[in-house]
């Protein structure tokens, strides 16, 4: 029986044990094991140390909730590199769509009349509203611009998972159709 075979099923074995013995040893061999593969893996997109934290644990997490369910016991580990790299992705996704204000931009006096912030707000709606009527990719690269004018293309396409090279024909044509379906909102 060669390595690569007789490890596999040492780890089939784990994952059999910790799923239906619960036992704990088997766990713990399962985390001593794979907890620096999924950490690996997490600090290899651009994640804050926290958010990496947050990303190994969670998916850990699902491993514990799922281990009963793996088809292939043995190859969990190609498993959780599929499940951490999702999980980065959908936190970066999620964290390009909203950003929390910066403390102290809470605390600046607000001397504009209220009636141009309910105008200034209004206005911002209407974009809102437009953007979710845009169709992805087009709602992502715009909605980055929006968050991020001047993003270099490299850095669109990181954020996005669109290819490097589509992201300046995506931008137009987003641009285009988000002017559009604001001319027609004005209009109708």
């Amino acid at each position: 029986m060669g390595d690569q075979t007789h490890e596999a099923t040492e780890v089939g074995e784990l994952v059999r044990r910790a799923a239906d013995d619960n036992d704990e040893d088997a766990w713990s061999a399962l985390l001593d094991r794979f907890s620096g593969l999924v950490w690996m893996i997490v600090r290899t997109h651009p994640l804050s140390f926290h958010d990496a934290q947050d990303i190994t644990q969670t998916v850990l997490c699902n491993l514990a909730e799922n281990l009963d369910r793996l088809r292939e016991p043995h190859r969990v580990g190609a498993w959780l590199r599929v499940v951490t790299r999702n999980e980065c992705l959908r936190h970066l996704q999620r964290s390009t769509q909203s950003r929390p204000f910066a403390p102290q931009d809470l605390e600046v006096a607000d001397h504009r009349s209220p009636e141009t912030i309910h105008l200034l707000e209004e206005g911002a709606d209407r974009v809102r509203a437009a953007l979710e009527r845009l169709r992805p990719p087009d709602r992502y690269v715009a909605r980055l611009d929006a968050r991020d004018p001047g993003l270099a293309a490299a850095e669109v396409a990181r954020r996005t998972g669109i290819a490097e090279g589509d992201v300046t024909r995506i931008r137009r044509r987003a641009r285009r159709r988000l002017l559009r379906l604001l001319a027609e909102e004005e209009q109708g």
